[in-house]
């Protein structure tokens, strides 16, 4: 039997702790984490704790992880605005990587990510864990089938996402500070953004949206509403911090796909209801679905990736093509217009992300110049 790949883990906070840690451990035959790294000391050890590591195993200092000789592959789970120089160091020294989502808040570094990892000829996947739920895998499952005919359009409702708070040891409040989350709601939701793309089964080529914030002087968007179209269907994606209507919509020509959660809730919010078709074969509804595993799942695709030389179902490349439609969104609601992708290197959002916001000339009636959001004044 091959020897399971050896993890070190960089990065210590809630995801790490309650999603990684646990996935690892379910799956011993193909991983062994070896090593944490995190500049919080309560933190590296409760991950320490958790998955049985020794003293020497738990770094303060992200380099000391790295110049181990025992580990085969880096898990990224550091906020986003601290992944370029991470990745790029593990991918020179020969390491596989797996990232947390979004890939980084700029695609200039995303991009300069991405040509090291191919040009060291290692494995670069991010966690686009969503795309394993069990709902969203019937749902590509019963399109194929082509039991609502060639999807047309897709609604995907995720208005009652809970704004969690980060570890409080670190900084709980990292995710509205654009600096260094690289947005808000939508970039924290992002899933949504490549979900929408996959159950359209075509890349995305342009988007429109409009953003805003209920909060008063609030530094990112705590709503957006988006649409994302292909050269022949159209998703709509909804995301808001609150209490607004969750749950997903897929239609074709002879039917639609309908997905629920408890109390009309979020999808990762709330239980998972029901999931209805009327297509071809009438009315179908189904309740039973298997248990969500979604980080085993991706881990588990990973690890086959890194054994077989191939790519994950998510690279770095799709992880960039996602964050580019993203920051098209908050794009299009300050320019006011329709904005294509890709977005071009040298485009002050392109270098800069939500930053380079700030660069252009915004139309006073722009909600992210009348909100003053990620900077803008």
């Amino acid at each position: 039997m091959r020897e399971p790949i050896r993890v070190g883990l960089v990065g210590a906070g809630n995801i790490a702790l309650g999603d990684h840690v646990p996935a690892y451990l379910e799956l011993p035959e193909l991983f062994r984490l070896v090593a944490v790294a995190d500049p919080t000391p309560e933190r590296r050890a409760l991950v320490s704790d958790a998955a049985g590591l020794g003293d020497r195993d738990v770094h303060a200092d992200t380099a000391e992880l790295l110049a181990r000789d025992d580990v085969d592959m880096i898990d990224v789970c550091t906020p986003q605005h601290l992944r370029r120089d991470l990745v790029i160091a593990a991918c020179e020294s020969g390491r596989h990587v797996l990232s947390e989502k979004p890939i980084a808040t700029t695609p200039r570094d995303a991009s300069q990510m991405i040509a090291t990892a191919r040009a060291n000829g290692v494995r670069y996947g991010i966690v686009h864990n969503y795309l394993f739920r069990p709902e969203i895998v019937r749902i590509l499952e019963i399109i194929r089938a082509g039991d609502i005919g060639p999807v047309e359009v897709a609604i995907l409702n995720w208005l009652s996402v809970i704004d969690i708070p980060g570890a409080a040891a670190y900084r709980p409040t990292w995710r509205h500070d654009p600096s260094q989350a690289g947005g808000g709601v939508l970039m924290d939701m992002l899933h949504i953004v490549y979900l929408g793309e996959a159950l359209l089964g075509r890349p995305i080529e342009r988007v429109s949206a409009w953003v805003d914030a209920r909060t008063e002087d609030a530094p990112v968007e705590e709503i957006t509403l988006s649409r994302f179209e292909t050269d022949r269907n159209a998703a709509l994606v909804n995301v808001g911090w609150g209490q607004g209507p969750g749950g997903i919509a897929v239609s074709g020509p002879e039917g639609r796909i309908e997905v629920g959660y408890e109390d009309g809730a979020s999808g990762a919010f709330a239980p998972f209801e029901q999931l209805v078709v009327h297509g071809r074969n009438g009315r179908v509804e189904e309740t039973d679905l298997p248990p969500r595993r979604s980080i085993t799942n991706v881990l588990a695709d990973f690890g086959a990736a890194v054994r077989e030389g191939r790519d994950p179902v998510a690279t770095g490349e799709q992880g960039l093509h996602i964050l580019e439609a993203t920051l098209a969104v908050y794009l299009s609601a300050a320019l006011g217009r329709t904005v294509g992708l890709p977005i071009e290197p040298g485009h002050p959002v392109y270098e800069r992300g939500v930053a380079g916001l700030r660069e252009l000339d915004l139309p006073d009636w722009s909600p992210i110049r009348r909100r003053r959001l990620f900077g803008v004044q």
